[in-house]
């Protein structure tokens, strides 16, 4: 296990250890011991959890808003005439309320890479943005799971692509788990596999139709950027970026030109 494949298992330990006996965690954790460099991201990232807790457990809702929301929940047979009355004042506010609490509570968690959103969607520009993630180590998981059918299910409830095409050379892999993001306001999936003990491959997907330029044609495009390869291609209504860690052109080929 190398240290992008540890930090994204590490990712998803809690900071207040509640997952200490958890043997999913086991060998990440003894990595970033050993590792000086991985020890310090991993005490800034608990950090940051925690700080993260802290804020989500200061969001109070209005005192009189359990009152409000038990009274309505009263099973009551209503006239036709009362089915057609307007909200009481008490209702509304203990709406907005709740509406409020989701709105920052998801301003804080949701994995959103919404940067330039006044640019156009193109898939370059799309593109660059997926493999910024990789770039700056800000990849992160929301699901880990190495059963497909469970990631495509967790991408569906959340409205991000489900039904794609996974390239032949990685069929049958083991995947680790799986990502949704928001990118120039275009639905991004993300799903990763585990090649090899150092070797982590991250495919992104989005819908063709919601990218102004998709590439029409479906054959892949290999190369490299800033020291990182990638793969771009269209096929069956959808547009991928395949990148990987301690990968490079050639073993992306084989996994696009595998029989």
């Amino acid at each position: 296990m190398d240290n992008n494949h540890a930090k994204l298992i590490l990712q998803a330990y809690r900071p207040g250890g509640e997952d200490a006996s958890d043997s999913f965690f086991s060998e990440a954790l003894e990595q970033a011991r050993l590792d000086p460099s991985l020890g310090r991201w991993f005490a800034e990232q608990q950090a940051f959890d925690s700080r993260m807790r802290q804020v989500l457990e200061s969001i109070m809702p209005p005192r009189q808003l359990r009152d409000t929301v038990l009274l309505t929940q009263k099973i009551t047979p209503f006239s036709r005439w009362a089915r057609h009355r307007k909200p009481t004042n008490a209702i509304l506010l203990a709406a907005a309320a709740c509406i409020g609490i989701l709105l920052t509570v998801g301003s804080l968690l949701r994995p959103v890479a919404d940067r330039d959103k006044n640019h156009a969607s193109t898939f370059a520009a799309l593109t660059n943005q997926v493999l910024d993630l990789k770039r700056h180590d800000l990849i992160n998981l929301g699901e880990m799971s190495s059963d497909p059918a469970k990631l495509r299910a967790w991408l569906a409830e959340r409205g991000a692509p489900s039904d794609f095409q996974v390239p032949p050379g990685l069929r049958g892999v083991p995947s680790l788990g799986c990502q949704s993001y928001v990118i120039n306001d275009v639905k991004v999936s993300l799903v990763c596999f585990t090649l090899g003990q150092d070797q982590i491959v991250h495919l992104f997907i989005m819908d063709k139709d919601a990218i102004k330029d998709a590439p029409t044609d479906a054959k892949p495009s290999i190369r490299t950027d800033d020291g990182v390869a990638f793969v771009t291609w269209s096929a069956g209504g959808k547009s991928y970026v395949l990148t990987g860690d301690n990968v490079n052109e050639d073993i992306l080929r084989r996994i696009i030109n595998a029989a």
